[in-house]
């Protein structure tokens, strides 16, 4: 998302719009990019069952039955039903490994090959918990791994990203005059008054680099006049 927004800036940025203003002055369209990085305030953890049987059948209901247990453990630590969801469907994978052993009798050798095939099942449980208290998400991954579970952080979020996406917005629209002030110097002219700003697309929460945050990206589209 991020690089799409930096090449249609780059193409943007780039080109004078050839309509004009109602002055009569030719116009310029530029693209604005904020972002601001916040402390999340949930996270998503993933805990993932998994069973091997060469039988898909027996594998499966070993995977499920790993599920319900650590389901049921999570009840019993007090997370709420409905902030669990499992994935839809499970993950399915084989793989089948051989062996060859051989025997000398008499300068006679003799060779026994062989085969063994699995399939590998795995059903992912979603746990969304609303803190950013690291001991008790460290709690919620040692009591789904104690039932028999695979866990680890899926992603982070916001409860309330209103603030967070008002600051990226303002960061974005700022951003937009820098970029039309520096190409309308370049090209001898003067910034005149904003045209028209629109958003070019909803402001997203992706992770941050930072552990326990997240980053609100918004992205504008503004039409400036020339003089």
């Amino acid at each position: 998302m991020k690089r799409l927004g930096i090449l249609l800036g780059i193409l943007i940025v780039a080109t004078l719009a050839t309509c004009s203003a109602q002055s009569g002055n030719p116009t310029l369209q530029v693209v604005g990019e904020g972002k601001v990085t916040v402390p999340a305030d949930m996270v998503t953890i993933a805990a993932t069952a998994e069973s091997n049987n060469e039988n898909i059948t027996l594998a499966e209901a070993a995977a499920g039955e790993i599920l319900n247990r650590t389901k049921d453990a999570l009840l019993k630590a007090g997370i709420d039903q409905k902030d669990m969801s499992s994935s839809q469907g499970s993950g399915i994978s084989s793989f089948e490994s051989s062996s060859k052993v051989c025997r000398t009798v008499n300068n006679n050798t003799t060779c026994d090959t062989s085969s063994q095939s699995a399939k590998t099942v795995s059903k992912t449980l979603l746990v969304r918990l609303k803190t950013s208290d690291q001991s008790r998400i460290n709690s919620v991954l040692g009591t789904a791994k104690s039932a028999g579970s695979s866990a680890e952080i899926f992603g982070y979020g916001l409860s309330e990203p209103d603030d967070a996406v008002a600051s990226a917005r303002k960061a974005a629209v700022s951003d937009a005059k820098k970029n039309a002030e520096d190409i309308a110097t370049a090209a001898g002219g003067r910034l005149g008054k904003v045209v028209d700003i629109s958003e070019y697309s909803s402001p997203y929460i992706s992770p941050s680099d930072q552990s326990g945050m997240v980053d609100v990206t918004s992205i504008v589209l503004a039409t400036y006049e020339i003089t």
